[in-house]
């Protein structure tokens, strides 16, 4: 913790009731608030790391991804290549699994359902997602505790939801080079719902000497429904007669499905951290799926479905 803020906090803090009413308590506040600004800032340049870190240095290590009574471990490689990163995983408990993703696409010895710890590091194994996350006016950032994880000096974040409407999450970045170490996804209440850690992992800095490919920015398109507050359309893609809509504040995201169905229908699912709901009026099935809490899916689908 830096020095200036720790000598604030003692003066500050342990002042006494009597002292801060004589004063009305105005001088005590500001103070206090300007120390919580200095971590909030100090906390932001910790997130910016995030991305040149994964772009210097490459690392190898072994994963242990917890959700739900489940737990798995893999062996991921991370390489910086031409400028882009590329990601290597491979299961060690379970049927063997084999997925990579290099310049955005993955491809894989197995479909995504055949191991949730795969499909989850494809999701997020390269952490980019955390690093904009300062600028998120969904979520605040505040320091937390310093640790060590998998034998390395690391300093935690909390990114905490500002609604009831996403998850918060909780990093620990490793000291010396930036790179996330552990993440926990915590539901609306607290209680965490997943987590990974690595428990060994080797760094060193990456050969690759090529400028960084900026990455494009991607598209916001306009939704045919009502969008739930702070979650924008990011993509849609058609299968057959199914449209899928996806959507995102930046940080967590969704997942709308609509295709046509003559059944009336309800359906709920729930998995770790991964809600689903499913509606059907007899014309058009609605399902909403995604890493959100449910009254995140229920606005959605209820949007939808009066379209």
């Amino acid at each position: 913790m830096n020095v200036r803020i720790v000598f604030l906090l003692a003066v500050l803090l342990p002042c006494s009731t009597a002292s801060a009413k004589d004063e009305d308590g105005s001088w005590l506040a500001s103070g206090r608030q300007w120390v919580r600004g200095l971590w909030q800032g100090e906390a932001e340049q910790w997130l910016d790391r995030i991305n040149p870190a994964l772009m210097a240095y490459d690392y190898k290590g072994t994963l242990v991804f917890v959700h739900g009574n489940s737990m798995e471990s893999l062996l991921v490689e991370h390489r910086v290549q031409d400028g882009r990163e590329s990601l290597r995983m491979q299961t060690l408990s379970g049927s063997p699994r084999e997925l990579i993703k290099r310049n955005g696409r993955i491809s894989s010895n197995a479909s995504a359902s055949g191991g949730s710890g795969v499909a989850f590091i494809a999701e997020q194994g390269t952490f980019s997602r955390f690093a904009n996350a300062a600028d998120n006016k969904w979520y605040s950032v505040s320091l937390g505790e310093k640790t060590r994880v998998a034998g390395r000096s690391a300093q935690a974040l909390n990114l905490r939801a500002e609604d009831s409407l996403r998850y918060s999450y909780r990093l620990w970045l490793d000291e010396q080079t930036g790179l996330p170490l552990r993440v926990l996804t915590l539901d609306e209440n607290g209680i965490i719902l997943e987590q990974l850690a690595f428990t060994q992992i080797l760094i060193k800095p990456s050969a690759d000497t090529t400028e960084p490919l900026r990455p494009s920015k991607r598209k916001v398109f306009d939704s045919p429904f009502k969008e739930v507050e702070g979650f924008k359309l990011l993509a849609t893609e058609r299968a057959g007669k199914s449209t899928h809509y996806l959507y995102s504040d930046g940080l967590s995201s969704f997942s709308l499905y609509v295709e046509p169905s003559s059944a009336k229908e309800k359906g709920r699912m729930h998995q770790a951290s991964i809600n689903g709901l499913m509606v059907g009026d007899g014309n058009t099935r609605f399902v909403a799926m995604g890493k959100v809490p449910v009254a995140t899916l229920q606005q959605a689908l209820s949007a939808a479905v009066k379209q």
